[in-house]
């Protein structure tokens, strides 16, 4: 019996790495179909600001991911209230930030260095028949612009809004002073929204990347539309300089500009939540990262989330090679996802809202002790913990 056969359809985290773990264990024939090449995505917008944690970064060893670069360590977090300090906190385990272009773009090229399957086209629903047709497994990695498949909605999550509840605005600027560039901010306006503040390695250099998460319709929700880069930093400057002092103050007005043109974006996102899998034409499609589970990145799990399925479903894919690919490999996949993905959306959803008793005790006990911040800002690292935290009933 020959290899089994995976068309991979995406090269974001979930399809890359997917990829990774395919081509370092040679257990199976695998292309991978992009929209997007290296080239298009190294000078193309910026596609999110993030943190990759130490599962995500556990997962790069694990499957000896290409060589990308130099990262920003990040060790520590500061939390603001309307401006006021409440405490720093610790980072116990690897944290790192980066452009995400040059990140995926370096996967890709290594990944081609390797003789990996990779074709350019952009597919739609219709092409699922086809690509059914020559394949054993079609993994649906579209992100936010999928899914391909038809993947039913997960109906029992007790925290699901009926719209997008912040405006996301992200940048990565040049010529913001810090005395530490390790030190992640976490900045809440309450009723208004955040204001995240990362040192990160852009293509030209060490940059501040800044995601201001906004109430729609709220005081923060002032940058309309998508604007011209000059419009763009000019509008953004009147919003640090009237909600954000503490890194208004740090701007060199004469050196502040965005790394490149293309390196801001605006969105919004309807955090949704489906079963990752289905069937076209009796193959197996199941969904992994973005396509499946999209939340909000007010709690920074996108990535690390859609790392962490996709070395969930190696795992199964590789216990299960010499057995049919039928759809209890797919319930099998969700049996075992489902915990982290259902409760990192509740908590996630839940943090857009009015605090809940558990996560104003953990800010007060962060606020009184270095023990009680560190364990606060671990809560990140472990998203069913902060789970559990968020809703507790304090004592």
């Amino acid at each position: 019996m020959g290899k089994k056969r995976v068309v991979i359809i995406g090269a974001g985290i979930a399809g890359l790495t997917l990829a990774y773990a395919f081509e370092r264990s040679g257990q199976f024939d695998y292309k991978i179909v992009m929209s997007n090449d290296a080239e298009d995505i190294r000078h193309g917008r910026i596609l999110s600001t993030q943190v990759h944690f130490d599962r995500f970064l556990h997962n790069e060893t694990r499957f000896q991911i290409a060589d990308y670069g130099a990262v920003n360590e990040i060790k520590r977090l500061e939390l603001r209230i309307n401006g006021q300090r409440m405490f720093e906190g610790n980072v116990h385990a690897r944290a790192v930030s980066q452009d995400q272009r040059l990140y995926l773009s370096s996967l890709i090229d290594g990944l081609r260095a390797r003789g990996a399957d990779i074709q350019k086209t952009r597919l739609d629903s219709r092409d699922l028949v086809d690509l059914a047709n020559e394949c054993d497994l079609i993994v649906d990695c579209t992100g936010k612009r999928g899914p391909l498949a038809s993947f039913p909605t997960y109906e029992e999550l007790q925290h699901l809004p009926s719209s997008p509840q912040r405006i996301l605005t992200g940048a990565m600027f040049e010529g913001i002073d810090s005395d530490d560039v390790h030190r992640m901010g976490f900045n809440i306006i309450p009723g208004q929204g955040e204001m995240f503040e990362i040192g990160t390695i852009s293509k030209h250099g060490p940059a501040c990347a800044l995601l201001l998460e906004a109430v729609p319709g709220g005081e923060l929700d002032c940058m309309k539309g998508n604007p011209e880069p000059d419009v763009f930093v000019k509008e953004f400057l009147d919003i640090l300089r009237g909600y954000f002092p503490t890194i208004y103050e740090r701007i060199n007005l004469d050196a502040f500009h965005l790394v490149d043109p293309l390196s801001y974006l605006r969105l919004a996102i309807q955090p949704k939540v489906r079963i990752p899998y289905t069937t076209v034409n009796g193959t197996l499609v199941i969904g992994c990262g973005d396509s499946v589970t999209l939340n909000d990145p007010i709690t920074g799990q996108g990535a690390n989330a859609a790392s962490y399925c996709a070395g969930a479903l190696y795992e199964i894919l590789s216990s299960r090679a010499d057995q049919p690919w039928d759809t209890a490999v797919g319930e099998q996949y969700w049996n075992v996802t489902k915990e982290y993905i259902t409760k990192m959306s509740e908590w996630t959803n839940a943090m857009m809202g009015p605090p809940s008793e558990g996560f104003s005790a953990w800010l007060e006990k962060a606020s009184k002790s270095q023990e009680g911040a560190d364990a606060f800002v671990n809560l990140f690292f472990n998203p069913i913990q902060a789970y559990h935290a968020y809703f507790s009933i304090p004592e």
